[in-house]
């Protein structure tokens, strides 16, 4: 019987910064109502003047923890990339990343689950590599979640950043859950968004960019209805991490790390509150990066093994949420 095991973090940063001084230039907004609201302090955006693309910086990020692993591109047998906002439709991201990492004939896929993107990802990887079909994946996160802005919306613009994190998964045999490092259960929902609280309708092949209704009343960037999405992520969140950690008969006590989705500082503090973790054992870095969707939860984890916070055996919960709605939960024995 196979488990999985994460290996390595990697991290991939875009090179400009975004701060909320900068976003008052050309923004209708202000540095204290944007730090009050959300806890964000600045935000990093793929420069394409400089060249980056979604792709550059998924491959810094996979680089990184292909290094942090010990793990030679040559070894990896699959590639499964969480994203909403894709370099392009075709080919995937995930098939660019592969490309440039020199990885031939081994499936690579995107999953878009929007800011959840990672979480299915990795739900996805585990359950594959407990069936023993593949020994050592690379799992990506990563968004150009700035292409999909109205920036002159302020109440979306301001929320949102750039960035990609990477884990390598390998596949390890009879391991112990008790004190083994492993994937130890994880749970994935989706709950259709009635409401329509959050989207973007414009782009895909129901209003592709010659549609008549394209820059009227559909548009091709985030839309958003914050208290909507504020109430169901919370509840949402907190329901999807009680039921991994019962499903594992973990007690919050016993976990190191609780890793939330990065989308609000308020919500953060919210789900915690709900779930009885205090703050100093919530790791959080929405001040520097915003809501990079897809990209938060690897982005976290790859700043936390940089900053040395987990140590080998530390319980980890990761909990997510996005459009869709999708969300779910994930627990790791580091």
């Amino acid at each position: 019987m196979y488990s999985a095991r994460v290996l390595g973090t990697g991290l991939g940063s875009p090179a400009k910064v975004l701060t909320n001084a900068d976003l008052e230039k050309f923004v209708d907004t202000s540095d204290e109502w944007i730090r009050t609201r959300t806890g964000i302090h600045e935000r990093r955006l793929i420069d394409r003047d400089a060249g980056e693309t979604l792709t550059s910086i998924s491959v810094m990020a996979a680089q990184d923890a292909l290094k942090n692993s010990g793990v030679k591109a040559s070894e990896i047998d699959l590639v499964v990339m969480g994203t909403t906002s894709p370099d392009t439709l075709m080919p995937g991201t995930a098939t660019r990343v592969a490309g440039a990492l020199g990885l031939n004939k081994i499936p690579a896929l995107d999953i878009n689950a929007a800011c959840s993107g990672f979480m299915f990802s990795m739900h996805t990887v585990d359950a594959l590599v407990r069936t023993g079909a593949y020994k050592k994946v690379l799992v990506i996160g990563g968004e150009h979640i700035s292409s999909i802005l109205n920036w002159k919306d302020r109440t979306t613009c301001v929320l949102f950043g750039d960035g990609a994190g990477a884990v390598v998964v390998e596949a390890v045999k009879d391991a112990d859950p008790t004190k083994d490092s492993m994937i130890l259960g994880s749970k994935i929902y989706t709950l259709f968004d009635e409401a329509k609280a959050l989207e973007v309708l414009g782009g895909g092949s129901r209003y592709p960019s010659h549609h008549p209704e394209m820059g009227k009343t559909v548009h091709a960037h985030i839309t958003m209805s914050g208290q909507d999405v504020f109430k169901a992520g919370s509840r949402a969140m907190a329901e999807a991490a009680k039921e991994v950690m019962e499903m594992c008969r973990i007690t919050p006590d016993q976990i190191r790390w609780f890793v939330p989705h990065q989308a609000n500082r308020r919500i953060i503090e919210m789900v915690a509150q709900l779930l009885h973790f205090p703050m100093d054992r919530v790791f959080v870095n929405i001040d520097r990066w915003a809501n990079t969707s897809a990209g938060t939860i690897p982005i976290c984890l790859a700043e936390m093994e940089q900053q040395k916070l987990m140590k080998r055996g530390d319980l980890i919960l990761i909990d997510t949420f996005g459009g869709g709605f999708s969300y779910g939960a994930m627990l790791i024995r580091w």
